[in-house]
């Protein structure tokens, strides 16, 4: 339930943030650059020492997530192809190595070709297994959905039962919610509005709109009907699961949710195999937008070629094989989940005020788009001047 809470928050947030990284992007060659380093330097006072830091600080973010996101590429894929041959896969065995030149690989390639290229990835990959995802989520509810009911009743019970409030599990749950709210969505940290100021469009409010469309379909669909399945199975009440070593990955516990509430055992396999290879995209686009990210963000500090390369060989080429190194030793990646929780509210704090102080012009910014029915943004009409060629009335002139 808190992280539904979490969800409602952060799409105003994302809208804000989108809609001011939108306002304050600025141009690198044939391409826009944005995000929170650039809107926090601007509404800063313009002082580049503020948005040197913003950009250390989302640097950082990134690469410590670029192990996690790659963990989760082996770790889908390793369940991939125990669906289909029957058999779990050692770490040490050639399949994983090979797998972990495939990710590096493919990683560099992607992002070395700056962000058009990775859009060119992304665009294809995440419409298809969203969709299909939700898809087979959603038919698993609905061959289960007697158990709707009981569903709803444990998230709003356990939420505010009287144990969960005055036993402590209240504030570890909603603490939980929040971390995972964040996780899923990132709304509220501006980590994902870099993003927002590479695409084109007429009026900044339009890019908001996407973005808070992006954190109701994340949290409020995709987690919600993740967590059904979860809640549903109860495998963990199961005397034919080992509880105590399937509980210490995740992944393994969502995947033997989809056995438990698939239809007969000749569609396990295959529903785990496709459950199991959108997993493995949605790490993939997401361990590419880290690094591509990154790069745009290091923008503020230089336009520069050395810079961004330097930032893409940091995270594809150093980063990337940390991550692969870990899984091949063994390692859980524990004490970077806390060191990226950590990061993580360490940004809100520092985008929080800004977006609460942006929040102005973002105001003034939807009033002029319903007014003027999102035709062609002009940042001087909400008494803003911007030192760049992009909303201003030449722009719409030529446009």
């Amino acid at each position: 339930m808190w992280m539904w809470v979490s969800a409602l928050f952060g799409m105003a947030s994302s809208f804000v943030e989108s809609t001011l990284a939108q306002i304050f992007k600025e141009r690198d060659g044939d391409e826009y650059v944005g995000g929170l380093p650039y809107y926090g330097q601007k509404l800063c006072g313009n002082k580049k020492a503020v948005g040197i830091a913003l950009t250390v600080f989302y640097i950082i973010f990134a690469m410590l997530s670029i192990p996690i996101q790659t963990f989760h590429v082996f770790t889908a894929t390793g369940g991939a192809i125990g669906a289909v041959t029957g058999t779990v896969a050692e770490r040490t065995s050639t399949l994983y190595y090979v797998l972990a030149v495939v990710i590096i690989v493919g990683t560099a390639f992607a992002v070395f070709g700056g962000i058009r290229r990775v859009t060119k990835v992304t665009d294809k990959m995440v419409p298809v297994m969203a969709v299909i995802y939700i898809a087979i989520v959603l038919f698993l509810m609905v061959i289960n959905i007697r158990f709707f009911p009981a569903f709803i009743e444990s998230v709003f019970v356990g939420a505010f039962k009287p144990e969960s409030v005055f036993g402590g599990a209240f504030g570890v749950a909603l603490s939980q919610g929040i971390r995972r709210g964040l996780l899923s969505n990132e709304a509220g940290q501006g980590t994902i509005t870099m993003s927002a100021a590479v695409s084109e469009q007429d009026h900044p409010c339009d890019q908001g709109f996407v973005q808070a469309i992006g954190v109701f379909v994340d949290t409020i669909v995709i987690c919600t009907i993740s967590a059904f399945v979860v809640c549903t199975a109860h495998i963990w009440d199961d005397p034919k699961v080992d509880w105590s070593t399937l509980s210490q990955s995740k992944i393994d516990v969502f995947m033997g949710s989809i056995k438990a509430l698939a239809p007969g055992t000749g569609a396990d396999a295959l529903i785990v195999l496709i459950i199991c290879i959108c997993y493995a995209l949605f790490a993939f686009t997401s361990l590419l937008g880290l690094v591509s990210f990154a790069s745009i963000a290091g923008t503020r500090i230089s336009k520069g070629k050395a810079c961004k390369n330097t930032i893409r060989i940091l995270g594809a080429l150093v980063f990337v094989p940390f991550g692969t190194l870990c899984v091949l030793a063994g390692l859980e990646l524990d004490n970077i989940w806390y060191v990226s929780d950590l990061i993580n509210i360490a940004l809100v704090f520092c985008n929080a005020p800004i977006i609460l102080f942006g929040g102005k012009y973002v105001l003034r910014a939807l009033r002029d788009y319903v007014e003027n029915d999102g035709r062609r943004f002009v940042a001087s009409d909400i008494g803003l001047e911007l030192d760049t060629d992009i909303w201003t009335e030449e722009r719409r002139k030529r446009v």
